[in-house]
């Protein structure tokens, strides 16, 4: 996979269009990919992560059957690539990869305490990885993400010498891996970025989020955490102007099952309202809570829609005046 030039460069290829959104064309590259190298993992890995990128998109889990064959024949041949070279770190990135991707699944649509105990796996695999090859910088992608993210669900016992408080070091890792890495490079800022935000350092999110931008033009990814990181700095033209963008773009495949729509209406209903624009932000309101939304969509975005509503009254009140 490392030592490959031509399949690093066909992998590389198709994580920039995955990267991109344009998954299709991604997607049929790495099956292609995994019918000529039927005994490599590589094909069914980056088909899973592909399918994987595309449901996230979407805020879908409609393809996760496929997700889950592919997955499994990336273990399975990952499992008799370690059996084969058992010296050689390649096939424990894989199998941390798999299990990682799976475990990012169930985080959004299964629970978190299966999220967890799949990224613990995922993490001891990128370390064995790590120790059989130094240079697969790849791996602490994983290992930091799960370092950070730990640290941050459980930092209400931090405090405790028995529980350790790896979220800065998760976060060194994953500026490693935009340094150093081969083919995580994106995906690490991506993380950066979400676990920035996280601990409200919205400017340097919004700079690599026009690193990423400026890299990927046609990608969604990077105009999400620009909205989002613009709406918390309250520079609610920015944010307004991010979200239309995104709408617009969503619109423009189709409306899909509506989650991220919700999302864009419920940012722009607020940021008109910083604005003072009520009436804009009352039409908002009213376009996200007239979306047909599926149930379990709405069960979803509840903390929101139930915002809008009382948004939607205040606003009326003040309006009417």
């Amino acid at each position: 996979m490392y030592q490959n030039d031509s399949l690093r460069g066909a992998i590389l290829t198709g994580i920039h269009l995955t990267a991109n959104d344009q998954f299709a064309a991604a997607e049929s590259l790495f099956t292609e990919l995994a019918g000529e190298h039927p005994s490599s993992p590589v094909g069914p890995l980056f088909t899973a992560a592909t399918i994987h990128a595309q449901m996230l998109d979407e805020e879908s889990p409609a393809r996760h059957d496929e997700f889950e064959q592919w997955l499994t024949k990336a273990e399975t041949l990952a499992e008799n690539w370690r059996k084969a070279q058992p010296s050689s770190g390649e096939p424990e990135f894989v199998l941390g990869a798999a299990l990682g991707y799976d475990a990012v699944y169930e985080s959004r649509w299964g629970g978190w305490f299966a999220a967890a105990k799949k990224g613990l796996r995922a993490k001891n695999h990128f370390a064995e990885a790590v120790k059989l090859d130094t240079t697969l910088v790849d791996a602490y992608l994983g290992i930091g993400n799960y370092n950070y993210w730990k640290s941050v669900k459980t930092d209400f016992i931090n405090w405790l010498p028995i529980v350790a408080d790896d979220h800065r070091k998760g976060l060194e890792q994953l500026r490693y891996v935009i340094a150093d890495g081969v083919f995580s490079k994106s995906a690490a800022r991506v993380s950066l970025c979400w676990a920035l935000m996280h601990d409200g350092e919205f400017d340097v999110a919004l700079a690599h989020a026009d690193t990423l931008k400026a890299e990927y033009p046609d990608a969604k990814a990077p105009l999400w955490i620009k909205a989002y990181a613009s709406f918390h700095l309250y520079r609610w033209s920015d944010a307004l102007n991010l979200y239309n963008e995104l709408e617009q773009r969503i619109l423009a495949v189709g409306p899909g099952n509506y989650y991220n729509l919700i999302d864009c209406a419920y940012y722009e209903a607020q940021s008109h309202n910083g604005l003072g624009q009520w009436t804009d932000a009352l039409k908002a309101c009213h376009k996200a809570l007239a979306y047909p939304a599926p149930t379990d969509i709405k069960k979803r975005q509840k903390d929101k829609l139930n915002r809008l509503r009382d948004l939607q009254k205040e606003l009326k009140e003040m309006v009417s005046k």
